[in-house]
């Protein structure tokens, strides 16, 4: 099936929709996540969602929108102040250590608080690849507001944070006070994460964060560059994973996960071939 035919079907629509939009905000955010050397925190805050999620279905609130929400939030919040936080330790312990922790524990917790509910397999499902084929449009709208609400206020203070990303002892040592920057950048991410993870589970949110972001530092060293690399990138690859989940039968989110991988071995062949030649 192509491009052309599947956009006539609804569904393909709002979760193409969807996708774009998560490929949007997460390459921007997988581009500080790579450069600050902490690959798993999206994984950790994904699953800490998810933690949250899971409590909403034993609490038996998980019919309720806002309540779920609130509850995976607050548990993303709690993780992203432990992030940044952890920072002053670093020295001692590396971070990613302690997010690994972070990430397993949360995961463990998942499986626990689902053991002895009767639908926890299928929920469990949902937290790993998420609904996109049948993700409610206005969920898309409210999901896309949240989503240039955060990447406007990123852009007001894009200054302290790539400052921080790029050299963190630096800024410290310029005066910036690095545990409020550290918060903000974690908690608004966390607010992403809780909205990505209920859409497109666990997995495609750890994919759309990490592999586009990766696909545009081998590409380019400039930061411009190297986001406009990534957000076609993302781009390209959802637009591919969903065309083959659909023409295969396939869940969405794992499919759009293989094209991302796919596609970045590609490119890192490219790439070395092309400076071989050079």
């Amino acid at each position: 099936m192509n491009l052309v035919a599947a956009l006539g079907l609804p569904f393909f629509r709002v979760a193409l929709l969807a996708s774009l939009i998560l490929a949007g905000i997460h390459a921007y955010l997988g581009f500080h996540i790579v450069r600050r050397g902490v690959i798993f925190v999206d994984l950790a805050l994904a699953q800490m969602a998810a933690l949250g999620i899971a409590l909403g279905v034993v609490l038996g609130v998980h019919e309720d929108p806002v309540k779920s929400y609130l509850l995976a939030l607050s548990m993303t919040l709690v993780a992203a102040a432990g992030f940044a936080w952890l920072r002053r330790h670093a020295q001692r312990v590396p971070l990613e250590a302690l997010i690994g922790i972070i990430f397993a524990s949360a995961q463990a917790l998942v499986f626990l608080v689902l053991a002895k509910s009767p639908a926890g397999p299928e929920h469990l499902k949902e937290t790993l690849v998420g609904t996109l084929f049948t993700i409610a449009p206005h969920k898309v709208t409210k999901t896309a507001i949240l989503y240039a609400a955060v990447g406007a206020l990123h852009f007001v203070v894009r200054r302290p944070l790539f400052d921080i990303t790029n050299d963190p002892e630096g800024a410290k040592a310029r005066g910036r006070r690095v545990f409020l920057w550290d918060f903000l950048f974690y908690g608004t991410f966390g607010l992403v994460v809780t909205s990505s993870v209920q859409i497109a589970g666990v997995l495609m949110v750890f994919g759309l964060l990490v592999i586009p972001a990766v696909a545009g530092r081998l590409a380019s060293d400039t930061p411009g560059r190297a986001l406009a690399v990534g957000w076609g990138f993302g781009f390209t690859a959802c637009a591919l994973g969903l065309l083959g989940s659909l023409a295969l039968d396939l869940p969405a989110a794992p499919s759009i996960l293989v094209a991302l991988a796919g596609m970045l071995l590609l490119l890192g062949a490219g790439l070395g071939l092309a400076r071989r030649r050079a």
